[in-house]
C-alpha cells in the first residue's frame, strides 16, 4: 500500500523535523487516506489515485499548515533595522556600538517629540557629533529634514565609514547619490537630503554654518542638537545658538 512513499513520506518527514518545531516534541502524525491502485496487484504496486487529509479530530495533531509551515522570523521594528544594518558588514565599516546607538536613538526622538512641528528640523546642526549618527537620525526620522551637518574637529571613522555607508540609502529610495570628501547628498521623491562633515571647532564651525543657513532660511527652521557636547561645549553651543535665534536642544 505505501509503496509509493512519494505521497506520504515527505509529509511525514516534515512532520517530525527538529528544525520546524523546534525543542518541543511534535505530536504523532495522524491522517486519514484512501488509495486506488492499478490493475496488477502486488506485481504493479502503483498508485492510480488517492486522497490523503490530515486527521484533526484529535486535539492532539495541529492543522496541517502548523505542521508543515517553518516558523516566520519576526519582524523588525525600524530601530532594529538601522542598528543592524551598521553592522552588516563588520569587515568593511566601522560601527557603533549599542550604548552609542541607544543614546542617540533616545536624543533624536526626545527632540521630535518636545520641537512637534517639523519645519523646526529642516536644517540640523549636529556639535560635537562625532560620527554623525544624532544628525543622520534625523534625515531619517523626520521628513522635512533634509540638511544634516556635524560640527566636529574629530574625524571618527565611524562616521563615514559606518553611519554614512550604512543609513544613506534609508533614506532615498533610489541609487542617485553624490560623494566628495565631506558630502553625501542623496535625492528622494520629496526632497534632497544631505549629510555633511564639518570638522572645525565649533566656535568658528558653528557660526559660519548659522550664517550661511540664516541667509536661505529663517531662524524657526534650524536646530542645534549638542547630545555629545561636555562642559563648556555645551555652554558655548548654547551660547551661540541663543544669539542666532535658532532651536537648540
Amino acid at each position: 500500500m505505501f509503496a509509493d512513499d512519494s505521497l506520504w513520506l515527505t509529509m511525514l518527514l516534515t512532520h517530525y523535523n527538529p528544525t520546524v518545531g523546534g525543542d518541543v516534541p511534535p505530536p504523532k502524525l495522524l491522517f486519514d487516506a484512501w488509495f486506488h491502485f492499478h490493475p496488477g496487484g502486488t506485481k504493479t504496486n502503483s498508485i492510480m489515485h488517492h486522497f490523503i487529509q490530515m486527521n484533526t479530530c484529535s486535539p492532539f495533531v495541529p492543522d496541517l499548515c502548523t505542521i508543515i509551515s517553518a516558523p516566520k522570523p519576526p519582524k523588525m521594528t525600524f530601530e532594529k533595522r538601522l542598528f543592524h544594518a551598521l553592522h552588516v558588514n563588520p569587515t568593511q565599516r566601522v560601527a557603533l556600538s549599542i550604548k552609542e546607538f541607544n543614546e542617540n536613538w533616545a536624543m533624536a526622538n526626545a527632540v521630535r517629540s518636545f520641537m512637534k512641528e517639523e519645519e523646526r528640523m529642516e536644517y540640523v546642526l549636529d556639535v560635537a557629533g562625532g560620527h554623525g549618527a544624532l544628525g543622520a537620525l534625523f534625515l531619517l526620522l523626520v521628513p522635512k529634514c533634509h540638511t544634516a551637518i556635524v560640527i566636529d574637529p574629530a574625524q571618527c571613522a565611524s562616521g563615514k565609514k559606518g553611519v554614512r555607508e550604512a543609513w544613506r540609502r534609508l533614506w532615498s529610495n533610489d541609487d542617485d547619490d553624490t560623494t566628495n570628501n565631506h558630502t553625501t547628498t542623496v535625492t528622494t521623491t520629496v526632497t534632497k537630503k544631505e549629510l555633511r562633515y564639518r570638522h572645525e571647532c565649533l566656535r568658528t564651525g558653528l557660526r559660519e554654518e548659522l550664517d550661511c543657513i540664516l541667509k536661505k532660511t529663517t531662524s524657526t527652521r534650524v536646530t542645534v542638537v549638542a547630545c555629545h557636547a561636555c562642559q563648556h561645549l555645551t555652554d558655548e553651543t548654547l551660547q551661540i545658538a541663543s544669539e542666532y535665534g535658532v532651536n537648540v536642544a
